[in-house]
């Protein structure tokens, strides 16, 4: 691959951090400098770099092409999406399991973010923008079900307050392994480490989770929850802690391999806004 920039390390930059200069040099972010070169889009001195290394008086860096963040995410008009309702400057979308909320890098594409970019020109410049245009808030690339965008500023300002304030409503259906009969409200300390979340005694955060059971069949249940605190892998792992995990969540326990694991978002209520979704048939016991 053609480099897009190449680079002659001035004698005065020698010695200098290759992250520190590009960082610089490329009006990057250190953190997005760090992924083109875990992606091994940088050669210094005609080999792969790594951020630490020391620059000489004229090394050349070469920089394979990519998206710079000022280019924004690529809008895919042609992506389908399936539109619930507009209201208030919220979009709710449908969102089927597999697809991703919004791409890791700008050069990603096939998500929700870049569609409704291609959709809503507008959205670029709305919320966090960069990778997050417009998002409101994420479900796991394998859950399925009520998605909200915001298309205009203060919309998505009065939303991430709701968020923040706990002024949202969040009703999913789980199909879940094992047998459970009683109601419950479940309290735990929830902890990010790497691609799970784990209970942990003290530190972490506090999640709170209800969960009421509806109908059970042999060896699974069809259960609603209803997450009061918003953490990551919420609903996953406390149903795995309590020994029910999502049938198909192989990351938190399950023994049933499929494409998807079986949590679907049935209904998203913002403010006076709301949408629902009805959770696919493979869902039914």
């Amino acid at each position: 691959m053609k480099p897009a920039t190449e680079i002659e390390v001035p004698p005065e930059q020698a010695g200098r951090r290759l992250d520190l200069f590009l960082a610089e040099r490329l009006a990057l972010s250190r953190r997005y400098v760090r992924r083109l070169l875990d992606r091994q889009g940088v050669r210094l001195a005609g080999r792969p770099a790594g951020g630490g290394a020391a620059l000489r008086a004229r090394d050349l860096i070469e920089v394979l092409p990519f998206r710079h963040p000022d280019q924004g995410i690529i809008p895919e008009p042609g992506l389908p999406i399936q539109l619930i309702r507009e209201q208030e400057g919220l979009v709710f979308l449908d969102k089927p399991a597999g697809i991703a909320v919004h791409p890791l890098d700008f050069d990603e594409t096939g998500t929700l973010a870049n569609a409704m970019l291609g959709r809503n020109p507008e959205l670029r410049e709305i919320g966090e923008g960069g990778l997050l245009p417009g998002v409101v808030h994420r479900l796991d690339i394998g859950t399925s079900g009520v998605l909200c965008f915001a298309v205009r500023e203060a919309a998505w300002r009065r939303a991430r307050e709701a968020f923040e304030a706990r002024r949202v409503e969040k009703t999913y259906r789980a199909r879940i392994h094992g047998l459970l009969e009683d109601e419950r409200e479940v309290e735990l300390r929830l902890e990010s480490r790497g691609r799970r979340v784990r209970v942990v005694p003290r530190g972490g955060r506090r999640s709170v989770t209800r969960i009421r059971p509806l109908r059970s069949a042999q060896t699974e249940s069809l259960v609603e929850v209803r997450p009061v605190t918003g953490l990551r892998h919420q609903i996953r792992a406390t149903l795995a802690w309590l020994g029910h995990p999502v049938v198909g969540d192989g990351l938190y326990g399950s023994n049933r391999s499929l494409d998807r694991h079986l949590l679907h978002a049935t209904r998203l209520r913002i403010g006076n806004a709301e949408a629902s979704s009805a959770a696919p048939r493979d869902f039914e016991l």
